[in-house]
């Protein structure tokens, strides 16, 4: 394996990562905001109100994109073993 394969093989793992984490790391920062903005209006100081809400919707994101993340790292699995058995 030379280094441009190691490259290639790294960049892909990195794109899949990014398609795995970006709906959950949006919606959580956007539910994080429009939180922020709700109790600076409404001077409700509870922080606890603001942790539950994005753990709550992290955990739906997660089970609404859960195939999607399966799908996408069987993929990328399929294709790192592909490779490893073309090495020998």
């Amino acid at each position: 394996m030379g280094i441009e394969e190691a490259i290639g093989v790294t960049y892909e793992a990195l794109i899949v990562i990014i398609k795995i984490t970006t709906p959950a790391l949006v919606i959580t920062t956007v539910l994080g905001l429009l939180l922020t903005i709700f109790q600076q209006v409404t001077s409700i100081n509870e922080s606890s109100l603001q942790q539950d809400l994005k753990i709550f919707a992290t955990l739906v994101i997660l089970f609404v994109t859960g195939p999607a993340i399966y799908i996408a790292l069987r993929d990328y699995t399929l294709v790192i073993f592909d490779r490893i058995a073309a090495i020998h």
